[in-house]
């Protein structure tokens, strides 16, 4: 196989394997005995390591290739499965927890957002882009169910082994891969990086990438005070999911056009979670079939703008802007949430204004003219 297809399948497979078990992680530990301040906790620890992390995984990918981070991803994600399966009601549990968490998402994306750039072209964005999200989104579409299942029904050894199994398997097509350049001498120059990005476009990112803490708090409120099983946070994610296959479908082709629905689509995405927060029975899952059109609509407009900036600059340098923007954002939030608010709805509710902040803020990169003598300066 070439290496788009064999991209698509680590993705599919890697994807499938993530999302049995991830988007339960919070609600597992909830539902052990962790309190809702414990489990916090571990979402802004998660964070900050995430943040520390990052620094060294975009080094090592750069010295040696981004398939020893995904191979780091693919091996801590392992090691944090296994301890998922001997839960104990302890601080340095939580620390052990969030600390893996960190270092196998980190290492996953560093690498993914690598290849991700590779693959999709800069003529065909549409096609490129629009086709590897499909894949994305059919893989959590049928594992989150999957995963609920597994937990509801069987125990969390067996879903911990599939998943693992999985994820290692995935590896193998991403060894597979042959790309040119993946190590290079160029200087990582963050400061002067960071100095010719337009503010517009730090504050977009941020803001858009705060969607994090709202899916990690979403299941969790779904089990806490909608209906307490997996099941139902597997079938609104199965609705929203299979939502965003038809919008992707209908809305992929528009990508490369000039019009952008980007403030519209973040306006959409904050009152259909308004509304996702307070409705039950049959209400939400309609209204979660809703969410998966807006919350597509959001991603694709959004990374309409990502991909032309991620064309304007050397890419281990653009990577470490972006890892420093979208971690900064999550933690500053999480830490916010964790230390200033109770309740779990206004959480929410707070999440989404942070969203809701990047519609006040223009944004226009396309003209945009990087200084290569400042960002691609060999060592």
């Amino acid at each position: 196989m070439d290496n788009k297809k064999n991209f698509d399948v680590y993705v599919f497979l890697s994807t499938f394997a993530r999302n049995l078990i991830e988007v339960f992680i919070g609600t597992i530990l909830y539902k052990s005995g962790f309190k809702l301040h414990d489990v916090m906790l571990f979402f802004v620890l998660q964070s900050i390591f995430s943040f520390i992390l990052a620094f060294l995984f975009i080094q090592l990918s750069k010295r040696y290739s981004n398939r020893v981070v995904a191979l780091i991803s693919a091996l801590s994600f392992g090691i944090l499965q296994f301890t998922l399966g001997s839960i104990n009601l302890s601080l340095g549990y939580i620390i052990l927890v969030s600390f893996l968490y960190a270092l196998y998402r980190r290492a996953y994306w560093i690498s993914r957002r690598f290849y991700t750039f590779k693959i999709v072209g800069k003529k065909d964005v549409s096609k490129s882009y629009s086709i590897l999200s499909i894949i994305n989104q059919v893989g959590i579409m049928i594992s989150s169910y999957v995963g609920a299942l597994i937990l509801d029904f069987v125990n969390i050894d067996i879903l911990i082994l599939i998943s693992t199994f999985i994820f290692l398997l995935s590896v193998i097509f991403l060894k597979k891969m042959k790309f040119e350049h993946e190590k290079n001498d160029y200087k990582i120059n963050i400061i002067d990086t960071i100095k010719s990005v337009p503010k517009s476009f730090i504050i977009h990112l941020g803001c858009y990438e705060t969607q994090a803490v709202l899916k990690l708090l979403m299941p969790l409120y779904l089990f806490i005070y909608v209906k307490n099983t997996y099941s139902t946070i597997g079938i609104v994610n199965l609705i929203g999911y299979f939502a965003t296959l038809i919008f992707v479908y209908v809305y992929a082709k528009k990508i490369n056009g000039k019009r952008n629905y980007l403030t519209l689509s973040v306006i959409l995405v904050v009152l259909i979670n308004i509304f996702k927060v307070n409705t039950f029975g049959i209400l939400l899952y309609i209204v979660s079939f809703i969410e998966g059109f807006v919350t597509k609509m959001y991603e694709q407009s959004f990374y309409k703008e990502l991909l032309v900036m991620s064309k304007k600059y050397e890419y281990y340098n653009y990577n470490m802007l972006y890892e420093i923007v979208q971690n900064t954002f999550r933690t500053v939030l999480l830490i916010i949430l964790f230390f200033f608010v109770k309740d779990l709805k206004l959480m929410i509710y707070i999440t989404l204004a942070v969203i809701l902040a990047c519609v006040f803020v223009k944004l226009n990169i396309k003209d945009i003219t990087v200084n290569n003598n400042v960002n691609w300066k060999r060592k």
